[in-house]
């Protein structure tokens, strides 16, 4: 250990530095999900036109999103769930949804920021 890290107070720790590391894995992992979320509604609201087609597409995109999200668990955490970990990917889905929702979907998706949601839409008038 340094002395500025003793006198700070602060040690970084093996274990403290992996936790780290793994929470922004899956914070990452979170937006990544949120990202690919947005381009399935606009995909199914430009291209499928049938419900049951519809359905069948959600069903194989969150199939997909599952695996996604077991591979990015697999590579920061060996696939060891934890409570940080999930925390981490649920924040990463809010961020995600919250700042960037009206800027890619233009409020085809659901968006949890009502004033972006409505800028999007005026913008697509």
């Amino acid at each position: 250990m340094t002395e500025s890290a003793i006198s700070a107070g602060f040690v970084m720790t093996d274990l403290i530095r992996s936790q780290v590391l793994e929470s922004g894995i899956m914070l990452c992992a979170g937006m990544t999900i949120a990202l690919l979320y947005q381009l399935f509604c606009r995909f199914k609201l430009l291209i499928i036109t049938r419900r049951w087609m519809a359905a069948f597409f959600e069903i194989l995109f969150w199939v997909a999103a599952g695996v996604i999200t077991s591979e990015f668990l697999y590579y920061c955490s060996f696939g060891e769930l934890s409570v940080h970990v999930i925390c981490s990917f649920i924040v990463g889905v809010l961020l995600w949804t919250f700042f960037f929702c009206g800027k890619i979907s233009k409020g085809d998706c659901k968006c949890l920021n009502k004033g972006k949601r409505e800028e999007a839409g005026n913008s697509r008038t």
